[in-house]
C-alpha cells in the first residue's frame, strides 16, 4: 500500500515575517513522497514548537533555565515590589527610570542586546502548531501510529497554541489570532487585531480541543517523544482557568464586558471544574512528611521542601506539580545561589533580586503559640504618607513594633521559606553560619551602587535556593513551576469571592463520561469530582498546609487577606508583576505599589546592640508605574509594519 509522508522543512512561514518579526524568509514547503509513512517529521515540528518556546521563554543568559526570569537571567520579581535588583547597570534599571521604549523593552527579550525573542519566539511556536494541525488534521494522512498517539499530538498542538495565546495577552492585551496555517497566499491586509476577550475565546476554544483527546492525554505531566514536555490535561484546565480570570479582571473587564462569557460568575466556574477534576485525578497539596516519611525529621515544612525538589515526572511524590517546563528531558533548574545568593556562598556572584521591605511586611505575625494570626500592617492603609508602615493594632498586640528585630520573630512559615534576614542560620555544606545582613557583616548590606554581590535591601532571596549549592557541590537548586495546585486553589477563591462573596458554596463537579460497564460495553455515566468549596475554604486550604491559622475576616478585609495571600504563597513565581496590573482599571496606574520600596538598614552599635531603619534602596525613585506600564509595547518594528499593511494602529496606549 502506498502511504504518503509530507516533508516538512522547518523554517519560518512568510506569516513570521508579519507577525513574529523574524528575519528567515523560507516558506514553510511541503510536498508528497511516497515513501512509508510514520510521524517523525511532525513530531520534529512540534519539537520546533516546543524549542521555539523554550529559546524565547524559559531560558535566560546568566541564571540557567527557569519561568519566572527574564532579560539578562533578571528575576522576573525585580520588575515588581517584591524585589530589587542589585545591579545598577542593568536592564531592570532602565525599567525602574522609565528608559524603555517601543524599540527598547527589557521584558521582550532574555538577553538585553538580542532582539524581541519573547513576542517572535512565541508566535514562531504558535505557526508550527498550526502547521502541525494542517498536517495531523489532513485526512489523508496515513502513518503506522496508532490513533491515540495521533490524538496526543492533535491535543499538544492546541494545547501549546492556547499556552502562547496566554502569555502573550498577558502582557501585550489582544494579539491577532491565527487559526490556521498561513500560506503565502494569504491577505495579510485584512488581519486585525483581536479584543482580549477574542483572545480569550480562542484560547478556550483550543484548550476545549485538545482535552477532546480523552484517551491520549494524562493528568501528571510526562515526557513525549523526543523529549517533549507534555502538557497535561491538569496544565490546560489551568490555562482556561488563568484565561477566564484574567478575562473577569478589572484591566479587562471593559474588553471582555459584552460577551457575557468572563464574569467573575464564569471564572469561578471554570476554576471549580479545573481545582474538582485536578483533585478528583490524584492532585493534592504538596505535603512533606507523606512524601519523604523517612525524611520527617529534616527541619524544612512542606513549602520548603517542594520548592528544593525537582519534579520526578507522572507520578510518584510531588502531586503539587501541574506543569514545569522542561529542556527536552532536562529539569528547569534554577542557580538562585549563584546569581541571587549570599556572598558566602562559594561561587555566588550576584545578590540578585533582593526581597524588598515591602515583601517581608506580606507575611503575617502570629501569637506565642500560633493560634491566631493578622496582617503585620493594616492592609487598607499599609504605609503612612511618609512610607512608614501603617502596623496593625492586632500586630501590636502581639507585641510588633517598627523596624525592630521583632519583626522577624512569629512569622508565616513561608517568611522562612522565601527569605534570608539579619540573625538566621544556614548550614553551607559542612558549616555552619549566621546570616549576618548588618552593615559591614558577613552579607551585610551596601549603600554602594557598585556592589553587585551584597544586598541592597537587607534580605536575600531562599525560596529555589538550597543551602547545599556552591561551586564545589554543584547546583542542588530548586525549581519554578508555571502552574502548581495552590494557584488553582487561589484562582477559585478569587473569583467566587468577587462573583459571590467569601462563604458562598460552589457544588462539586459533575461529568458525563463514557465507561466500561459490566457487560462490558460501553457506557455513559455521571461522575462527581470534588466537593462543594466556598472561597474562604480553598484560602484557608493552602494556609493549612503551612500551619496557618484560617482566615476569619469578610467583605473586603477578606478580599485584602487574599490578595495577600496570593502575595506570599505565589511569591517570585511570575505572578505578582500581572497580578497588581490586572487589579487595576483601564485608567488607572501602579504608583502606590512602585513609586518606591525600601530597605532595612541594620546598623551594630558600640555596645553590642542593633538599630533598625527603613531607607529608601539607593536613589530608586521608580518612573514605571505610569498607565502605559500596565501594558507592554508591541515591538516598534512590528507596530509600524502592521499599520503599514492594514491601515489600523495597533500600538498600546502610550507607547
Amino acid at each position: 500500500m502506498k502511504r504518503t509522508k509530507y516533508i516538512l522543512l522547518l523554517a519560518l512561514s512568510a506569516a513570521a515575517l508579519l507577525f513574529a518579526g523574524a528575519g528567515c524568509q523560507k516558506e514553510m514547503d511541503s510536498e508528497l513522497d511516497d515513501r512509508a509513512g510514520d510521524m517523525r517529521s511532525i513530531y520534529e515540528l512540534l519539537a520546533r514548537a516546543y524549542e521555539h518556546l523554550k529559546s524565547s521563554f524559559y531560558v535566560p543568559v546568566e541564571t540557567g533555565p527557569a519561568a519566572g526570569f527574564t532579560a539578562g537571567g533578571y528575576m522576573m520579581a525585580a520588575y515588581c515590589d517584591e524585589a530589587q535588583e542589585v545591579t545598577q547597570s542593568s536592564a531592570v534599571y532602565d525599567w525602574y527610570r522609565g528608559r524603555v521604549s517601543a524599540t527598547g523593552m527589557p521584558l521582550w527579550w532574555n538577553n538585553e542586546n538580542s532582539g524581541t525573542e519573547r513576542w517572535s519566539g512565541l508566535f514562531n511556536c504558535i505557526f508550527s502548531c498550526n502547521e502541525a494541525l494542517k498536517y495531523l488534521e489532513d485526512p489523508s494522512l496515513e502513518t503506522d501510529y496508532e490513533k491515540a498517539q495521533q490524538d496526543l499530538m492533535i491535543a499538544q498542538a492546541y494545547a501549546l497554541r492556547a499556552y502562547c495565546y496566554l502569555q502573550l495577552i498577558k502582557r501585550w492585551g489582544g494579539v491577532p489570532v491565527l487559526r490556521e496555517s498561513l500560506g503565502k497566499d494569504h491577505d495579510y491586509s485584512k488581519d486585525k487585531r483581536a479584543s482580549f476577550a477574542q483572545c480569550v475565546d480562542f484560547i478556550i476554544e483550543s484548550c476545549d480541543k485538545a482535552l477532546a483527546a480523552d484517551e491520549a492525554l494524562q493528568w501528571r505531566q510526562r515526557l513525549l517523544s523526543y523529549g517533549l514536555p507534555e502538557l497535561s490535561r491538569a496544565a490546560i484546565w489551568t490555562v482556561k482557568s488563568q484565561a477566564a480570570l484574567y478575562a473577569a479582571s478589572p484591566l479587562w473587564a471593559d474588553d471582555c464586558a459584552g460577551t457575557e462569557k468572563y464574569t467573575w460568575e464564569r471564572a469561578a466556574e471554570i476554576t471549580k471544574q479545573a481545582l474538582d477534576l485536578c483533585t478528583g485525578h490524584g492532585l493534592a497539596l504538596f505535603d512533606a512528611a507523606t512524601a519523604f516519611p523517612d525524611e520527617s525529621a529534616t527541619g524544612l515544612t512542606p513549602y520548603d521542601k517542594f520548592f528544593l525538589t525537582s519534579y520526578p515526572g507522572s507520578g510518584g511524590w510531588d502531586t503539587e506539580t501541574i506543569y514545569q517546563p522542561t529542556n527536552y528531558g532536562a529539569q528547569r533548574q534554577s542557580l538562585v545561589w549563584q546569581y541571587a545568593g549570599m556572598p558566602i556562598d562559594d561561587g555566588q556572584v550576584s545578590a540578585g533580586a533582593c526581597p524588598t521591605q515591602e515583601m517581608v511586611d506580606a507575611y503575617e505575625v502570629l501569637n506565642d503559640d500560633g493560634s491566631e494570626s493578622t496582617p503585620l500592617l493594616d492592609l487598607a492603609n499599609p504605609y503612612n504618607a511618609d512610607g512608614s508602615p501603617n502596623i496593625s493594632q492586632k500586630a501590636r498586640d502581639f507585641g510588633y513594633v517598627d523596624c525592630s528585630d521583632k519583626m522577624y520573630l512569629n512569622r508565616d512559615p513561608r517568611f522562612y521559606a522565601t527569605i534570608y534576614y539579619d540573625g538566621v542560620t544556614v548550614k553551607l555544606e559542612n558549616s555552619e553560619y549566621e546570616v549576618e545582613t548588618f552593615v559591614g557583616g558577613n552579607c551585610g548590606l551596601s549603600l554602594s551602587p557598585s556592589s553587585r554581590r551584597n544586598t541592597c535591601t537587607g534580605y536575600y532571596l531562599r525560596k529555589f535556593n538550597n543551602a547545599q549549592s556552591s561551586t564545589s557541590g554543584g547546583n542542588k537548586d530548586g525549581y519554578i513551576r508555571m502552574f502548581r495546585l495552590a494557584e488553582l486553589y487561589l484562582n477559585f477563591a478569587e473569583a467566587a469571592y468577587r462573583a459571590h462573596g467569601a462563604d458562598w458554596q460552589a457544588p462539586a463537579t459533575e461529568v458525563l463520561e463514557m465507561e466500561e460497564g459490566d457487560d462490558g460495553e460501553t457506557v455513559e455515566k455521571l461522575n462527581t469530582y470534588g466537593t462543594p468549596m466556598s472561597a474562604r475554604e480553598a484560602v484557608n486550604a493552602v494556609r493549612a498546609r503551612v500551619g496557618m491559622p484560617g482566615v476569619a475576616d469578610d467583605g473586603e478585609a477578606f478580599w485584602l487577606r487574599l490578595c495577600n495571600e496570593r502575595r506570599v504563597e505565589l511569591a517570585f513565581e511570575e505572578h505578582r508583576f500581572f497580578d497588581i496590573r490586572r487589579w487595576q482599571q483601564p485608567d488607572g496606574n501602579l504608583e502606590d505599589i512602585l513609586h518606591y520600596t525600601t530597605a532595612m538598614q541594620i546598623d551594630e552599635q558600640p555596645n553590642g546592640t542593633y538599630t533598625y531603619q527603613r531607607i529608601k534602596i539607593r536613589d530608586n525613585g521608580y518612573a514605571c508605574y505610569t498607565n502605559k506600564f500596565l501594558f507592554l509595547p508591541l515591538p516598534l518594528a512590528e507596530a509600524s509594519r502592521l499599520e503599514s499593511i492594514t491601515g489600523m494602529n495597533w500600538q498600546n496606549p502610550g507607547w
